[in-house]
């Protein structure tokens, strides 16, 4: 590569010493070694502060928090002390490839259209607590992904994104008015104008467990992306397309709720959402069907 510019992970901590020395290994074995960790303490009270003081590496920017903040606000004051021409997200229990990094770069070296390239990303590898693999993403798209993002839903992991810095301060960093649909939101707004580069690898490993958001709030989760679809269909000039690809997502999204709700027992979030969505109903026996030979297809393979 021509040049290797300073990139800036941001890593949000809250009581993460289960998998926080195994992420950290990941960023330090990394063949790309022009970054430096930005982490912010969110008032962890386990061995988080021990873990990462044990590094001693000027690469590493070790803050406290103050106050403890939601996660929108404290990855938006880590972001303020990134110094990087570009910044990484990656959460204290995933992972990344060693050459995640340099292959990204490597990518855009390439590309004729660099000034147009807001974000760069890998395929995502799904891993259980162990850090066993167990499942792949295979989604992804390079160039103007705005639409797609809207046809298809969020296909971009959070911990492999990698956003150029001016853009992401441009757009107004993570809205912290939300708890859910913050990453779906600030890819929007990085990609509404420019370009995205996807490494076609496995490159990132997102680690699935009990306390992950989206397994122990599924009611709220699903609401609030419901919420922030709807308000960003009327303050947007979409397409029918658009319009019509949000709906048939979002039904999508109602059948796998009412499966995981069913499953959980929550049966009074179960009853509020679909009195609150109904609508989403509509093609519930299309996508129950869909769901069920997509489990049976995994199982018998």
């Amino acid at each position: 590569m021509n040049k290797q510019p300073l990139v800036s992970i941001i890593m949000n901590c809250y009581n993460s010493d289960t998998y926080l020395k195994e992420t950290l290994e990941s960023v330090f074995s990394q063949t790309y070694q022009n970054w430096e960790i930005i982490f912010w303490d969110n008032q962890s009270t386990d061995n988080s502060a021990k873990i990462i003081n044990s590094y001693k590496d000027k690469r590493i920017k070790y803050f406290y928090a103050p106050t403890h903040t939601p996660l929108g606000e404290a990855r938006n004051l880590a972001i303020e002390k990134a110094t990087g021409e570009w910044i990484a997200i990656l959460d204290c229990d995933d992972l990344w490839h060693q050459s995640k990094l340099y292959d990204s770069f490597a990518l855009l070296d390439k590309y004729p259209h660099k000034q147009d390239v807001s974000l760069l990303y890998s395929k995502t590898a799904y891993i259980d607590e162990s850090g066993d693999i167990f499942g792949y993403f295979h989604e992804h798209y390079s160039g103007y992904i705005h639409d797609l993002l809207l046809k298809k839903g969020d296909f971009v992991f959070i911990s492999s994104a990698i956003f150029r810095a001016d853009i992401l301060n441009q757009v107004g960093k993570i809205d912290t008015s939300l708890h859910y649909a913050e990453d779906y939101d600030l890819l929007l707004k990085v990609s509404k104008n420019y370009q995205a580069l996807c490494v076609d690898k496995f490159y990132t490993y997102y680690r699935v467990h009990q306390k992950n958001l989206t397994n122990s709030n599924v009611y709220a989760y699903d609401v609030e992306n419901f919420e922030f679809l709807k308000k960003y269909i009327k303050e947007h000039n979409l397409s029918f397309g658009l319009k019509t690809s949000i709906f048939l997502n979002n039904s999508a999204r109602m059948t796998a709720s009412i499966v995981k709700l069913t499953l959980k027992k929550d049966f009074t979030n179960l009853t509020k959402i679909i009195k609150e969505y109904w609508q989403y109903l509509l093609l519930f026996p299309y996508y129950a069907l869909y769901f069920t030979a997509k489990q049976i297809k995994k199982q018998v393979g």
